[in-house]
This record gives C-alpha cells, sequence and structure tokens, in this order.
C-alpha cells in the first residue's frame, strides 16, 4: 500500500511535471504537495513526519485526483481548491471572491507594526483598505484587540467572504465591514492606521501573468497609470484621515519603481521584509501631510 511519504514524491513530480507557478501562499511544489495531501485526507495542517510512513487511505485517492486535476490542468491555485488559506497564522476561508490572502503586510501587522507604532499606545481606530477577504484586517485586531478595525472595500463580493472570515477567526465584536471606494467617506484625522494593499498590477503586467492570477478576481489586481494610480490616490486621502500620530502602511509591490517615477519628489523608503515580499512602504501622517503642503503628492 502506498504511504503518504510515497504519495507526497508522487505529487511533487506530478506538479512539477505540470510547471505550476507557487506564487499564492505557498512558496514550493513540496508545501502545495503536503497541503493537496492533507487536504485530500482531511487532516489538520500540522504532523508529525512519523505520518510519511502511514498508509494513504485509497478513499482519499480520489480526492487527491480531482484536486491535482484542479491544480495542474485547470492551474487553479492551491487554496481555492482547498477553500482556506493561512497567513501569519491563522485561517482564512478563502475562495474567488477575493485574493488568495498573502500580503507580507500580514507579519508587520503581527509584530504590532514595530518600530514604526510605538508599543505604549496602540491604535484606537485601524482601516483594512481594499480588504478582500479580510485578512489582513483580521490580523490587525488579534495584534490590536482594543482596536475598532473596519474592512473597507467596493465590492460587495468580496465583503461578503471578509464577512465569512469576521464569523470564523474574530471572538470579540470589534471588526465590522464598510462598502467604499478608498478613503473618500472618511472624516479628516479619524483613523489612526490604514493598512492599503490596492490594486497595483498594470494592463501590461497582467498579460504577462502565471495562468493560476486568471482565476483571481481582475478588479482586485489591476489598476491604471501602470498600476499606480489607486496607491497615489490613497497617499493623497490619507494625509487627510489619518490622525496626527496615524500611520499608513501601502502595499503596491512590483510597482514601487513605478510609483517613484509617478511621485519623484516623494521620498517613500520602502520596509525590509525578512519573511519576503516586496514594495511595502511606512508613511506616517506628519510625512504625508510635510508632503502635501510641499506641493509633492
Amino acid at each position: 500500500m502506498e504511504t503518504f511519504g510515497d504519495t507526497l514524491s508522487r505529487v511533487m513530480k506530478r506538479l512539477s511535471a505540470a510547471d505550476v507557478f507557487c506564487g499564492h501562499g505557498y512558496e514550493s511544489i513540496h508545501d502545495e504537495a503536503v497541503a493537496l495531501i492533507l487536504g485530500a485526507a482531511g487532516l489538520p495542517q500540522e504532523q508529525s513526519y512519523d505520518l510519511l510512513a502511514a498508509p494513504f487511505p485509497p478513499s482519499a485517492q480520489r480526492r487527491l485526483d480531482g484536486l491535482l486535476h484542479g491544480r495542474c490542468e485547470d492551474r487553479v491555485p492551491v487554496a481555492y481548491l482547498l477553500g482556506e488559506a493561512w497567513l501569519a497564522g491563522t485561517c482564512f476561508t478563502c475562495d474567488d471572491r477575493a485574493l488568495v490572502p498573502r500580503s507580507p503586510i500580514a507579519h508587520l501587522l503581527r509584530e504590532g507594526c514595530w518600530p514604526w507604532w510605538p508599543k505604549t499606545a496602540p491604535p484606537e481606530i485601524i482601516i483594512d483598505l481594499c480588504c478582500g477577504g479580510g485578512s489582513l484586517g483580521i490580523i490587525a485586531a488579534h495584534a490590536f484587540p482594543s482596536a475598532a478595525v473596519f474592512l473597507s472595500d467596493i465590492d460587495q463580493r468580496a465583503l461578503a467572504l471578509a464577512q465569512e472570515n469576521i464569523e470564523r477567526c474574530v471572538t470579540e465584536g470589534t471588526v465590522r465591514c464598510v462598502q467604499a471606494h478608498l478613503l473618500a467617506s472618511l472624516a479628516s484625522g479619524s483613523v489612526d492606521l490604514i493598512v492599503a494593499n490596492p490594486p497595483y498590477v498594470s494592463g501590461a503586467e497582467m498579460g504577462q501573468l502565471p495562468p493560476e492570477y486568471a482565476h483571481e478576481p481582475r478588479g482586485a489586481l489591476q489598476a491604471d497609470e501602470e498600476g499606480v494610480a489607486l496607491a497615489v490616490e490613497v497617499l493623497k486621502d490619507a494625509a487627510r484621515v489619518l490622525s496626527d500620530r496615524g500611520l499608513l502602511i501601502l502595499e503596491v509591490g512590483e510597482s514601487a519603481e513605478a510609483l517613484e517615477q509617478r511621485l519623484p519628489s516623494v521620498p517613500l523608503i520602502w520596509v525590509d521584509l525578512p519573511a519576503g515580499g516586496s514594495g511595502v512602504a511606512a508613511v506616517s501622517a506628519q510625512e504625508l501631510r510635510d508632503w502635501s503642503a510641499a506641493g509633492n503628492l
């Protein structure tokens, strides 16, 4: 009888032969294979190495075959196939109503946004902007349990998924969903921490993405002006919306260079992300207001 170890080797070969792209929450073919096998067998993520010697249940083989077809032939991301995704130690419900959770901002939030946010005075109001399924805002709620957190998106389908994740992952009633376009509806000085992961892929780049991205909502990926149109709007309005002690954490990924070219007089400093990822900036309210007053935004 085939063991879990045998199955793992077989699945890795299948994924490798299909040349799948590992960029949706899993860093390697090995990690994807483990997730698919455990998902097919109905087992939790955390397992000991002893499982490798255990027989792979025949009853799970049909389920695994279906998952492999979806992954290798249809190129569906693993998180969509399994219906869940892990980020910063939290498991979220995941489907094609929103992007697969993978933002490196999650790891900054898990550390309490240190050193940009003082440990002695947690934020009171947090906005997860373009929240999708709500993963970043929910992680922020775990990091700052006394804060009121608002998950904001223009897409009602994404907000429905975010609400499901609130019910799944949040025990206190401190997280709510709001349908809105960016920051336009917020009062001046009303928010302490803005976490923003807006669409930032240019139209040209969209055509070059691996097939896996075609399963994600296009509107959550693509933005105008070389991918930076929404990021510029967020930077401009965050200067108004943030409180005096406020902080904006903004992700633009591979569009960081395009944003620098769009705003040549704005000295954005990109965060070094030990856990991986790129194009994340942490900007204080005072910096934003100084740039705005100088006419640089």
